[in-house]
């Protein structure tokens, strides 16, 4: 049986995806970017192989990497779906035939996607809430907790000023126009 490159691309990309760990993997940051030490605990698996899943699924284009700030030590490394792939196959008594395969580069529309790429200050911000839990000394994490807080309600207060802004201009626009 004679196969095409694009054929190769399926199989490689079927291959890919029928490994549990993977699929797994894949499953959990579609839901939310996560670091290497959050992904081994979670499945249960140690940090290498997770690493070396990581690296082929970033090789292959499904995933992409950033840093984030820690509240403390270094930054941390999250990895981030990079794309969201649609794939029709059709399988029958003829034969199994891969229908098409869609790249999108379009993300789900989430309010942590939308201020994820749009406000990256505000999203380093609200990453660290869940870094709170992770501050061993409660007197720490209520200074880092009061810190926080400040600086949320400041951005909060910028974005009220910003919507009362977009809303005079877009009554204008109306106005003139509609």
């Amino acid at each position: 049986m004679s196969h095409d490159n694009s054929q190769d691309e399926y199989i490689h990309l079927f291959w890919l995806l029928g490994n549990p760990t993977r699929f797994e993997i894949l499953r959990r940051l579609s839901q939310e970017p996560m670091f290497l030490g959050q992904l081994s605990r979670e499945l249960a698996v140690h940090q290498q192989a997770i690493l070396r899943h990581l690296q082929e699924l970033i090789e292959k284009g499904f995933l992409e990497t950033y840093e984030d700030e820690s509240i403390r030590g270094p930054p941390r490394k999250y990895y981030r779906l990079a794309k969201t792939v649609r794939v029709s196959v059709q399988i029958t008594p003829q034969g199994i035939r891969i229908v098409r395969v869609v790249p999108s580069m379009r993300q789900p529309r989430t309010i942590e996607g939308i201020i994820q790429r749009s406000y990256p200050e505000l999203h380093q911000l609200v990453s660290m809430v869940q870094r709170l839990r992770s501050i061993p000394n409660e007197l720490d994490r209520k200074r880092a907790a009061i810190d926080l807080i400040q600086q949320l309600e400041a951005k909060a207060n910028e974005a009220q000023e910003v919507s009362k802004f977009l809303d005079s201009v877009i009554s204008s626009l109306q106005k003139e126009y509609l």
